[in-house]
């Protein structure tokens, strides 16, 4: 239970501290309206936390403990678990203050991200399958070497990520509401101070992946409690539970706490890509997901900042979180019809697509399995479409002319087809 007595509340002043000492050692990012405003009823601005050198609005937390105890540091090294953006933050400021980092990263790391901290000189250890895995190997560490143990609640990486809510209120002064994602809850404790002093009537909400509620349920209980740990698409934000000195400085003062379905993460990191040009992780757009979901309607034609975290993504996840989002979208059909099994079967299939405007992505055949009469093949076909629409547009031709078609949409939140 969070006893406020052995807490940190944090303070404006550590912010304002914070805001000097990394004034020259981190990238101050745009704050840019949204293009997707002049379709939705929502005044929205994008708080462009990708743009920083290693990705994400960690660099700010970490340079601000560093420069704050550099001599410490110096002296012990540091030890970091991580699962992206502390890991590749920590090694490249550690590497341009002269500190040694040491990151601990679970067996699912992507190998790029491992192999760009070495790059940083940092020393990478591969350790245990979840991050709690990973921080029960760094504790035992820092027990054993004296190394400091880099942990997002400490009260200087808080005053760090606070400059993103000063820089919010000083580029956007005429702000209304400001939607924050949430790990430990670090970011949001930070911009909820800041704006609360610079703007007292800008709205801070936050707003975390519903596969993983901490912050949910911590602000039920009021206290921080334990959740378990879901795979999903905002991986970023997947921490069992939220930090005593965050939610400590959040209690009794956030405005509301949002709980984001996967599948508008998954549309929302389409809509910033296609859109805004921006490429952002599940975690980073969080945030923006909130507002396509609907779950902030009192926010219709207010300026509403949604801070886009972190775009720390590799190639490979990134391929298959866009066809996710392709799929959740309605964008990406799969269905499968009865043919002919004669040469003009398929044929007549692809004409039925193409004079749909659809793209054929694949097609197998099932000939082997298939319980109707021994002339007709079943297609399983997946094909691409503009919109919701053209979706709907195409499963109704398709239904006329296939009665017996059978379509399956992706649920992401339970990982099964239905039909």
């Amino acid at each position: 239970m969070c006893d406020v007595d052995k807490v940190h509340i944090l303070s404006f002043a550590e912010v304002k501290q914070a805001a000097e000492r990394i004034e020259d050692g981190i990238i101050h990012t745009p704050l840019c309206e949204a293009k997707i405003s002049k379709c939705m009823d929502y005044e929205i601005y994008l708080k462009c936390e990708n743009l920083q050198y290693t990705g994400s609005c960690a660099e700010r937390g970490i340079r601000n403990l560093f420069c704050a105890r550099h001599e410490e540091l110096c002296t012990c090294g540091v030890i970091v678990p991580s699962i992206g953006d502390l890991a590749i933050g920590a090694a490249y400021h550690g590497e341009s203050l002269g500190i040694q980092v040491t990151v601990v990263l679970p067996d699912r790391t992507p190998p790029a991200l491992a192999q760009r901290c070495s790059e940083l000189s940092a020393d990478v250890v591969i350790c245990g399958e979840t991050l709690e895995d990973s921080t029960n190997y760094a504790k035992k560490v820092h027990m054993e070497t004296g190394q400091i143990l880099l942990n997002p609640d400490d009260p200087d990486v808080m005053a760090g990520l606070g400059t993103v809510g000063m820089e919010i209120i000083t580029q956007l002064p005429e702000a209304d509401a400001v939607i924050v994602p949430v790990a430990s809850g670090s970011l949001l404790a930070a911009v909820l101070v800041a704006c609360n002093k610079l703007k007292c009537s800008c709205l801070v909400y936050g707003a975390e992946c519903a596969k993983v509620p901490k912050m949910m349920k911590a602000c039920q209980a009021g206290h921080p409690i334990g959740v378990p740990v879901v795979p999903n698409l905002a991986e970023g934000l997947n921490t069992c539970i939220v930090g005593r000195n965050a939610f400590a400085t959040i209690k009794g003062r956030l405005d509301r706490m949002l709980e984001v379905d996967e599948s508008y993460i998954a549309r929302a990191i389409i809509t910033v890509l296609e859109r805004e040009r921006l490429v952002a992780d599940g975690a980073g757009v969080c945030s923006l997901a909130a507002v396509i979901q609907g779950l902030v309607p009192e926010l219709r034609g207010k300026r509403t900042v949604c801070i886009i975290t972190g775009g720390n993504v590799d190639s490979s996840r990134l391929a298959r979180t866009i066809h996710r989002g392709l799929s959740a979208c309605g964008r990406l059909l799969r269905f499968a019809v009865p043919l002919a099994d004669n040469r003009n079967g398929l044929e007549n299939l692809a004409k039925i697509i193409s004079d749909e405007h659809a793209v054929m992505k694949s097609l197998v055949t099932e000939q082997m399995w298939v319980q109707s009469d021994v002339g007709t093949t079943w297609a399983n076909v997946v094909v691409e479409t503009a919109n919701d629409e053209h979706s709907e547009n195409f499963k109704d031709r398709i239904r006329h002319l296939f009665p017996s078609a059978r379509f399956a949409v992706m649920d992401l939140n339970d990982k099964k087809c239905k039909r």
